[in-house]
């Protein structure tokens, strides 16, 4: 049995720069996409998480939940494309992982790592410490955010399967990652280098310690205290952690990860 493949089109990048508010117009004008060095605009690397997120549920038992994902994007996907999607499984200690295979056209991987770990839903989750996701003067944090049924329908419509496999769904927790829009004001933060170049979302990590549910609201806070910039001759690598929380009521702590971005140097003569 051949695993299940995904291929977005081209209303796949405006719709989810519209559920995200990333308009990085990579991702939206085939013209500047091009100059960047790409065949045409770039699927949002978020999106083409959550059609991976949803492969790799399909290899976890019914009952059990995502907690963790690490990817790394290792080529984009552009509108056309056919991502095909396998797995490997390993049950160590109450925990699933599952590591996605994703491949494009010519044998190219989309992701490499791309684990995804699951666990029972009711088993316990350790907190971190709670000195690593204190606020901190000079953090970001998005407006508030929830999303709704209409808002779960268009993300399901562009990430699900060529044939939807049963009563598979959006997982929840990516969605949220993918939508809350938080990053967005990060980037707007982030004074680029002086040479000239394109940001490239390059990876992504995420822990989720709580139910997330349409309708609720969440703040996604962007730990700029704790990103981590280094420099080398193809552009500049900055890793910022996130924490996401419960906006209403006493908060809580939903989820915490990293994005990884490359501010990819123009090929040009320094």
């Amino acid at each position: 049995m051949s695993g299940p493949t995904w291929t977005p089109t081209a209303e796949t990048p405006p719709i989810f720069a519209r559920l995200s508010g990333d308009y990085n117009p990579v991702h939206m004008d085939a013209a500047h996409a091009r100059a960047a060095g790409f065949g045409d605009v770039i699927v949002h690397g978020m999106c083409t998480l959550g059609a991976a997120a949803r492969a790799a549920g399909l290899a976890a038992p019914q009952g059990t939940v995502l907690r963790k994902l690490d990817v790394r994007f290792a080529n984009p996907v552009l509108p056309g494309e056919q991502v095909a999607f396998d797995w490997t499984v390993k049950d160590k200690d109450g925990e699933l992982k599952v590591t996605l295979s994703t491949l494009l056209p010519g044998a190219r991987k989309v992701m490499s790592p791309a684990n995804f770990i699951f666990t029972s839903g009711d088993s316990a989750v350790a907190l971190p410490d709670p000195s690593e996701i204190a606020p901190h003067e000079g953090d970001v944090a998005g407006e508030a955010f929830s999303f709704d049924a209409a808002q779960l329908a268009e993300y399901d419509q562009i990430t699900v399967g060529t044939e939807r496999e049963g009563s598979e769904a959006v997982p929840p927790m990516v969605a949220l990652l993918g939508m809350t829009g938080a990053l967005e004001v990060a980037f707007e933060r982030l004074q680029p280098p002086e040479r000239a170049g394109t940001w490239v979302h390059l990876r992504q990590g995420a822990v989720f310690f709580a139910p997330i549910q349409a309708g609720e609201r969440y703040s996604c806070r962007i730990q700029t205290a704790r990103n981590v910039v280094r420099e080398s001759k193809p552009g500049v690598m900055i890793t910022i952690p996130f924490v996401v929380e419960r906006a209403d009521g006493d908060g809580g702590l939903v989820a915490t990860g990293s994005c990884g971005l490359l501010y990819a140097f123009s090929e040009e003569a320094s």
